[in-house]
């Protein structure tokens, strides 16, 4: 495989996730008992054998530069490649003869990284959204794009649900883009939706960029993608396992509760494809005599006393006697108090839930908790 330099956007654009990303992106947000949701992504591209990647950011950032740190975990701490982390500080119009000054969206943030693309001078680029949950065989969708021929090569997945921030690609009999559409399925007619990740070669991508920003263009999804479809040819990548895009909290939830399914498991989860994180150790989970825990995810270091029913629990959750738990999520630190009732609730960091409270939700619109409340 050529050389390959990947770039994670992991900041928000369309998003509704409420309380969970008032203190941090989406490709912050905690998920599946264990992981970040940029983890997916990164470990994509490791285990692709892409160990040049750079991760925009633009705010909010505090809690993923936390999560990456050096970058170690994920086999990207290295000496001549690695990771880059690059923040809206280092955006200002003297860096880049592409840069306006202002970071406004994707287009603006990629300008801004002209400088580290021409840099690592790869023959391919892979640009990715921070918030999806997929794994995602990255170098066979680059050997793909390669023999193809074609300008940009995007992965699409089925169409699961309409919102107003997915981009929905209508494909001929050749797997080739003919109608790229942003929060309008053409009347149902579009049958893919994209899952925001991109290949194409570093010097189209400059040009690219070029091209947008004198025609003050901002929006990837409406405006960069639809020159390509215009000027050049856009190739899919039907991706047929599982994938998660998360927009808002029902996005969120849904992909967590799947994990309940051993079969999603097992297609997310591949040995030969790991999912890495940063590694936290922790001591084992204590369940007391009167604890009943039915159809969960349990991290290490909790402390159950109570009844966890279709729950994802991260660590250093503990759940009294007498609470009683159903088809929720709870983020790391959470206290949920002894008579407590909680059904279809998303809890966020350090969450205390207080003796005697009840709060429920729906699997459509899930209770979310903001980080450190108290009910």
């Amino acid at each position: 495989m050529k050389s390959v330099v990947g770039v994670i956007i992991a900041f928000d654009n369309d998003n509704d996730l409420r309380e969970i990303t008032e203190h941090r992106t989406v490709s912050a947000v905690q998920w599946g008992g264990r992981y970040r949701v940029i983890d997916f992504m990164l470990s994509n591209m490791v285990n692709s054998g892409i160990y040049r990647v750079g991760v925009l950011m633009k705010d909010k950032y505090q809690s993923l530069i936390d999560h990456i740190g050096s970058a170690k975990d994920w086999d990207l701490s290295r000496k001549n490649s690695g990771i880059t982390l690059l923040p809206p500080y280092s955006y200002s119009k003297k860096s880049s003869p592409l840069i306006t000054g202002e970071l406004r969206g994707k287009i603006d943030a990629l300008a801004g990284a002209v400088t580290f693309l021409q840099k690592n001078r790869a023959d391919y680029v892979v640009i990715a959204d921070g918030d999806i949950v997929a794994n995602i065989p990255l170098d066979d969708v680059i050997d793909r794009h390669e023999k193809s021929g074609a300008d940009l090569t995007m992965v699409c997945a089925k169409k699961q649900q309409e919102t107003l921030y997915t981009t929905y690609v209508e494909l001929n009999r050749k797997k080739e883009a003919v109608d790229i559409r942003v929060g309008d399925s053409n009347e149902g007619k579009c049958k893919h939706v994209a899952l925001g990740v991109y290949v194409m070669s570093r010097q189209f991508l400059i040009h690219m960029l070029s091209e947008c920003v004198t025609h003050n263009c901002i929006h990837f999804e409406r405006e960069f993608l639809s020159r390509v479809l215009i000027d050049g040819t856009v190739n899919a990548y039907l991706f047929n396992e599982y994938a998660c895009k998360i927009e808002n909290t029902f996005d969120y939830f849904r992909s967590n509760m799947d994990m309940l399914d051993k079969d999603v498991r097992d297609e997310l989860f591949k040995r030969t494809r790991p999912i890495l994180t940063r590694i936290k150790d922790e001591a084992p989970t204590y369940y007391g005599d009167k604890a009943r825990v039915e159809d969960s995810l349990i991290a290490d270091g909790c402390r159950i006393e109570g009844h966890v029913q279709n729950c994802v629990l991260f660590r250093d959750v503990e759940i009294a006697k007498g609470a009683e738990v159903r088809d929720c999520i709870i983020m790391e630190g959470g206290r949920i108090m002894s008579d407590a009732a909680l059904r279809h609730v998303i809890a966020d960091r350090d969450v205390i839930v207080r003796e005697g409270r009840t709060m429920m939700g729906h699997e459509n619109y899930p209770i979310t908790l903001a980080k450190y409340a108290s009910i």
